[in-house]
């Protein structure tokens, strides 16, 4: 049985009202639970604001103004008296404007298949080139014109990528569970199936129409595919040199930490790929674009490059595609950090992150040359690695033979606190941000983030021990100069991993140049939501001038970490806050959920307290 899109939104309306996680996760669950197995695939997607993992280039690059503009222009037409942008200006959200515009001249024909929608946001997706907003424009109306308000609302939003239910992948995952038994307890296989394959539509795939035992069943047979990124193992941060060696069994592998790109290299061939997994979106993709993940060639040697985010960058390095091309083994992913290359030196963060842009690469590509400095490998030759001991995935990268811009990070084992110390220094010395210490045994578990990988870096001989990634919830409007601006200050919020919710602990508004807050006032407006969040907790004595839709992750600095006293909101982030928070980088390649969590700063608050 196919469902309809109203269906469908009948649902996104009810999860919109809801303020509890555990009521949001019960009501998809009992949504997805009616849906056949394709239509389950497309809700997990469009349930992100998506028609396809974030790998796959399927952006629909059409704005919020182009909306705008053909409401205008339809509106000249039908002649109601409606003035668009003042409606827009007053609902907050260009859903609820289409919303409110429908409802005076929307049709009321039959609702279309969920599927037959889907079919044309990809056509959206697909039109591109000379006069394609002007193509856009004739699907988008003509897809309204088969919709009710409430059909073209989330039509709207979902174009504009801006559901705002604060669902993300883990949120989804949870709902998979409760599909297929009634409680979390899948969670675990289905993390290890997302870990090595970030396709969520594939792993609904495995769940939607079966028991659990076939779930779980289902589940063990994903592995790891060059094409599909994996998710980035994560390390965990410690205080001093010897609680290295309290967790860890001497010798330990120590590498440099960079600070660049994360990047996955993936090389393998379209005849591989396809024989690997079967992906809904796959039949969508022009298979003549060299820039998707499909080659013209069925046989051809592709080369796709994936951050930790799993967003493809491959446009962005073409110097490391070529050179990755020329390295004679048929097929590996690699897992590196991009860092910007004069010859002799690496570059700082901000020259490398000026290379991560689509167009005039041929330019930087000159001034700003790039290495991928390959500290993993998780397969080789149509072999995982992954499972394999980190001992023994580093010796077979050792051996792997590396070329041009694609190099591989000095490895070497330590067993005592003060050759650890000896090695760290050398590093923050050679310019790097400090170390990775890695435990010998242990496979590379895809997400995870455990003491068996620890990081070291120089800013722990601060007070602080370690900057912070906060994601933005929200900001204030400011006074005198800033007010011109448009924004004085950032809220900044943690992540709390058991509840699934961002927590603000403090606004930052030091180290901001105007031209940086001319910058984040742009990139925050958009996302400006007139009501709270069921997935923002905001203490009181905090409340910004506008809340935002968690989605920008920002790194910080400050000289410690203090409680809030007397503020009745001690709940929120552990009661935490950092004193004199200022800022070091805007938009960090991270998913809000690979923010700093409420756990790790309580962690970090409670040692320096010892």
């Amino acid at each position: 049985m196919n469902v309809k899109f109203i269906d469908v939104c009948n649902v996104f309306e009810k999860i919109e009202g809801i303020k509890s996680r555990n009521e949001t996760t019960s009501c998809l669950a009992e949504f997805f639970k009616t849906l056949d197995t394709e239509d389950a695939q497309i809700l997990s997607y469009l349930v992100l604001g998506r028609v396809a993992p974030s790998f796959v280039n399927s952006e629909f690059n059409y704005s919020e103004k182009s909306i705008v503009n053909l409401l205008e222009m339809y509106e000249k037409v039908e002649k109601r008296g409606s003035d668009i942008k003042k409606i827009r200006e007053q609902t907050g959200d260009i859903g609820d404007t289409v919303y409110q515009v429908w409802s005076l001249f929307g049709s009321k024909e039959k609702s279309l298949a969920l599927a037959s929608v889907y079919d044309e946001l990809w056509k959206i997706v697909n039109t591109t080139g000379n006069g394609s907003v002007d193509s856009k424009n004739a699907i988008v109306l003509k897809a309204l014109k088969s919709f009710s308000p409430l059909e073209a609302k989330y039509f709207i939003r979902i174009i504009c990528g801006s559901l705002r239910f604060g669902i993300n992948y883990k949120t989804l995952l949870d709902v998979f569970s409760f599909v297929a038994s009634d409680d979390k307890s899948v969670k675990e296989s289905l993390n290890r199936a997302y870990g090595v394959c970030g396709d969520i539509g594939y792993i609904c795939s495995k769940v939607v129409g079966f028991e659990k035992e076939k779930v779980i069943e289902n589940l063990k047979t994903i592995e790891i595919t060059p094409g599909i990124p994996v998710l980035s193992r994560l390390v965990e941060r410690v205080q001093t040199f010897d609680e290295v060696f309290e967790r860890l069994e001497a010798p330990i592998i120590v590498q440099p930490k960079f600070d660049g790109l994360r990047c996955q290299i993936h090389k393998y061939s379209m005849s591989d790929f396809t024989k690997s997994i079967n992906v809904l979106w796959s039949r969508y993709i022009k298979k003549s674009e060299e820039s998707g993940l499909f080659e013209s060639q069925v046989d051809s040697t592709i080369v796709k490059l994936f951050t930790r985010n799993l967003e493809d960058v491959t446009e962005m390095f073409p110097e490391i595609v070529e050179d990755a091309k020329k390295i004679n083994n048929d097929s590996f992913i690699l897992d590196s950090e991009v860092l910007g290359w004069d010859g002799k030196d690496f570059l700082s963060f901000q020259d490398t992150m000026q290379r991560r842009r689509k167009y005039g690469i041929g330019d930087l590509k000159k001034d700003i040359p790039v290495k991928a400095m390959c500290f993993d490998i998780l397969y080789l030759n149509s072999v995982p690695l992954y499972q394999k001991d980190t001992k023994e995935r580093v010796e077979i990268l050792s051996e792997f033979s590396t070329i041009g811009s694609i190099g591989k990070a000095e490895t070497v084992e330590v067993s005592s606190s003060e050759e650890l110390d000896r090695i760290f220094q050398e590093n923050v010395q050679a310019g790097f941000e400090g170390v990775i210490v890695k435990q010998r045994p242990g496979e590379y578990l895809p997400g995870v983030r455990n003491y068996e990988w620890i990081k070291l870096k120089k800013s722990m001989m601060s007070s602080l021990v370690d900057t912070v990634d906060l994601v933005a919830v929200g900001y204030y409007r400011g006074s005198g100069r800033r007010a011109n601006l448009g924004v004085g200050a950032v809220l900044g919020a943690l992540y709390n991993e058991e509840d699934d919710v961002f927590e603000a602990i403090c606004k930052v508004g030091t180290g901001i140049s105007d031209d940086m807050l001319k910058q984040i006032k742009t990139s925050l407006e958009g996302d400006s939501v007139k009501d709270g969040l069921q997935n923002v907790k905001v203490p009181k004595s905090l409340k910004p001038d506008v809340l935002v839709y968690p989605k920008i992750v920002f790194t910080v600095e400050a000289d410690e970490i203090t409680k809030r006293i007397g503020n009745g909101d001690e709940n929120i982030g552990c009661g935490l806050s950092l004193r004199f928070p200022r800022l070091v980088e805007w938009g960090r390649d991270k998913s809000p959920s690979d923010a700093t969590s409420v756990k790790e700063l309580s962690s970090m608050f409670e040692n320096r307290k010892k």
